[in-house]
């Protein structure tokens, strides 16, 4: 068995390594070859940030759209249970100015929703303020005679009638 060892330069010489001899259609070659994967480069480069783009046109609507729903969704939320909200700020103000409220089944509540189908504490202000405030103020008078207070001068007798007529500033039946 023989080798043979043939100097650079020569025909076949790097052949023989591996590696292939420079020409110019092999130079063409891997030019093209070159230029092909550089188009499908930009190709896929363009493709993405047109890929891109849409997801943040999408991601954009998609918010835009849960944000219209969060509001709808709260709007018809806030239109289920507005009555009863109108209800308690009527009646909460009706026991802070010590006013009596009238049957609500013969009231238009809707007057007395603002913005968003919230109570308008201005309207239901101002309603309350034109309901007639009760004679004796609302608290109980000083029943003197009674319980621990015995002995007053007012009333000498535990008559019902005249206890009656003390307790309702003499207007009873």
């Amino acid at each position: 068995m023989t080798t043979q060892h043939e100097t650079p330069g020569q025909p076949g010489g790097d052949e023989a390594q591996g590696t292939p001899t420079p020409t110019t259609s092999n130079l063409d070659e891997v030019t093209a070859d070159r230029d092909r994967w550089k188009a499908l480069s930009r190709q896929n480069e363009g493709n993405y940030n047109s890929a891109r783009t849409e997801l943040q046109q999408l991601q954009a609507a998609q918010q835009a759209a849960a944000e219209t729903a969060r509001t709808e969704g709260r709007t018809a939320a806030l239109g289920e249970v507005s009555q009863e909200l109108v209800t308690a700020e009527l009646q909460l103000q009706a026991v802070k100015a010590g006013a009596e409220l009238p049957d609500l089944s013969f009231l238009d509540l809707s007057r007395f929703k603002g913005e968003n189908e919230r109570p308008d504490t201005d309207a239901v202000k101002s309603f309350i303020e034109s309901l007639p405030k009760p004679t004796n103020g609302g608290a109980f008078p000083h029943l003197a005679g009674a319980g621990h207070n015995r002995g007053s001068d007012k009333f000498a007798s535990f008559d019902p009638n005249e206890l009656a007529d003390f307790i309702s500033g003499g207007t009873f039946l």
